[in-house]
C-alpha cells in the first residue's frame, strides 16, 4: 500500500492533510490551554516540512511523479528543497525552475529498469539551461569519488560551460543541502578543503597533486 501511482497521491495528500490538523490542535492547545495533544513524530516531521523548518529531497523519476509533487506541496504551501535523481526533469524543466526546487541527478545512468527507459545525458544541461539549479550525484561508489569526471559530461551533452559544469559538484549542491556558508566554494571564511590538479578537474587526463582539508595537507 499505495499500490498505485494515484495511490501515492492519495497517500501523501492524506499525510499532510493530517499535519496540518496535527499542527492545529497544537496551536490550539498553546494558546487556549485544554487537552494536551498526544505526541505524533510522525505528523511532528511533517508538520516541521508544512511550517518550512524541514526540507525535502524528493527520490523521484517520471514527469508525471515530478509534477504530482510539485503540485500537491504547492497545495500545502511547501517549497520542495531538491529532487533527486529527477531523470526526466528535463521533461518538465520549466515547472522545476517556476516552482524553486533544486534538481540533484545521474549524470548518463538509464534503461536500468521501466522508470529510467526515458532518461537521457543531457538532462542536466537542459534543466540549468531552464534556469535550475542543477548537481549531480551518483549512487555508485565508485563514481560517487570521481564526481569531478561525472561534471565533465555535461560539457559532452549539453555544452554547459566548463565553469559551471564544475558547479554541479561544488556550490550548487551546497546550496542545494543549505550549507553553501561554509562549503562548495574558495571564499574567506569558508572550510578549507580543496585540491589541487595537473589541469583542468574536468580533464579525463588530470591528477590530484594535493589535498587539503580543514588547513592541512
Amino acid at each position: 500500500f499505495p499500490q498505485s501511482r494515484m495511490g501515492v497521491r492519495t497517500f501523501l495528500a492524506n499525510r499532510f492533510t493530517a499535519a496540518r490538523h496535527y499542527l492545529k490542535e497544537w496551536e490550539i492547545f498553546q494558546t487556549s490551554g485544554g487537552l494536551r495533544p498526544a505526541r505524533d513524530l510522525e505528523l511532528e516531521t511533517l508538520g516541521e516540512i508544512i511550517q518550512g523548518k524541514r526540507w525535502i529531497h524528493c527520490h523521484c523519476y517520471r514527469q508525471d511523479e515530478i509534477l504530482m509533487f510539485l503540485r500537491l506541496m504547492e497545495d500545502f504551501g511547501v517549497k520542495v528543497g531538491t529532487l533527486q535523481h529527477v531523470l526526466e526533469g528535463y521533461k518538465v524543466a520549466d515547472e522545476i525552475a517556476r516552482h524553486g526546487a533544486g534538481a540533484s541527478c545521474f549524470s548518463d545512468w538509464w534503461g536500468y529498469k521501466f522508470e529510467v527507459y526515458d532518461a537521457i545525458p543531457y538532462v542536466g544541461s537542459l534543466m540549468r539551461d531552464r534556469g535550475v539549479l542543477v548537481s549531480f550525484n551518483s549512487d555508485d561508489p565508485g563514481m560517487a569519488r570521481r564526481l569531478y569526471q561525472e561534471a565533465a559530461k555535461a560539457v559532452k551533452y549539453g555544452r554547459t560551460p566548463e565553469e559551471e559544469a564544475l558547479q554541479f559538484v561544488t556550490i550548487n549542491p551546497a546550496k542545494q543541502l543549505r550549507i553553501d556558508r561554509s562549503v562548495g566554494s574558495l571564499e574567506a571564511g569558508k572550510d578549507g578543503d580543496f585540491a589541487i590538479w595537473t589541469k583542468s578537474p574536468l580533464e579525463s587526463g588530470t591528477v590530484c597533486q594535493e589535498t587539503w582539508i580543514e588547513g592541512k595537507k
